[in-house]
């Protein structure tokens, strides 16, 4: 997961930034995979959060050779079902304001801006970028309310 979040991100620390990550109670996550002679690779994850009614996603990525072939459209779809079955109304993410490629999938996807974070990233070379507030109004699933 940390080479794909170093693939997909500028981070000085790939690896603690996923274990910073894990650590809020009720953390969980999902891999995509692909089946290669006989062995199992990681492609892509999401790691997301349940609290109360909402849900957080902390961080997805996907390998680049695998971007822009639905892996990631795959891993957010399955993340907002499984959200809504924990209990989730509405999911939140942060989105890089320099993050063209996420913020048209989001976009595609039916989240909205509802606002920004000033400074909240900072690239490889330290240089601080704004984050833009996603928001997504999930549906019923499944005869849920």
């Amino acid at each position: 997961m940390a080479k794909i979040y170093a693939e997909s991100f500028d981070s000085i620390n790939p690896r603690l930034t996923i274990e910073q990550y894990l650590q809020p109670p009720g953390t969980w996550g999902l891999i995509a995979k692909v089946r290669h002679d006989r062995n199992d690779s990681p492609v892509g994850y999401v790691l997301a959060r349940n609290a109360a009614d909402e849900a957080e996603v902390f961080s997805i990525g996907v390998a680049h050779m695998f971007q822009r072939t639905g892996v990631g459209t795959a891993l957010l779809a399955t993340m907002e079902k499984i959200a809504r079955v924990r209990g989730a109304y509405s999911v939140f993410l942060e989105v890089g304001i320099d993050n063209c490629a996420g913020r048209a999938l989001y976009r595609k996807y039916g989240y909205k801006v509802i606002g920004q974070r000033p400074e909240y990233y900072r690239n490889a070379v330290g240089d601080r970028l704004t984050a833009l507030v996603l928001r997504k109004r999930l549906e019923n699933m499944g005869g849920q309310s």
